[in-house]
């Protein structure tokens, strides 16, 4: 049984881990504010398409969209961990070794980057998970 302590340290997780999304969110808007401004002005629909792929432009729109994207997809992921703790349950053992392993493995291939979050994150998500079962 998790003691209160940990469903706190549980929804704290949560709020880290939704911060690190709206800061990447907030860094990729800036890096690629003008490939943003040009899909928005090409109507976004079909606008990082496979089709652009071999141009630079092209390049940088689905570096925009899949960096926006892992934001958007890391509020998300936090504030479903911090619902965890609110509703008085664990995280599950699968999110915390998930998000340990893809921290660890982007660490390794991008070591200058923000997977190291993610890697700390995942690792306390994994401690949190085995203090709740008493080990």
């Amino acid at each position: 049984m998790a003691t209160k302590s940990d469903l706190a340290h549980t929804r704290q997780l949560g709020g880290a881990v939704i911060a690190t999304g709206v800061g990447h969110n907030l860094i990729g808007s800036y890096l690629y504010r003008r490939q943003i401004v040009g899909m928005a002005r090409d109507g976004l629909i079909n606008s990082a398409s496979d089709a652009r792929l071999g141009t630079l432009e092209g390049e940088r729109r689905h570096t925009a969209f899949w960096f926006l994207f892992a934001g958007f997809f890391l509020m998300m992921l936090g504030a479903g961990i911090r619902q965890t703790g609110g509703d008085g349950e664990r995280i599950a053992p699968a999110l915390g070794h998930g998000m340990t392993a893809m921290g660890a493995l982007g660490a390794a291939m991008m070591p200058v980057s923000g997977f190291w979050l993610l890697l700390a994150e995942g690792i306390a998500a994994t401690v949190l998970r085995r203090r709740g079962r008493g080990q």
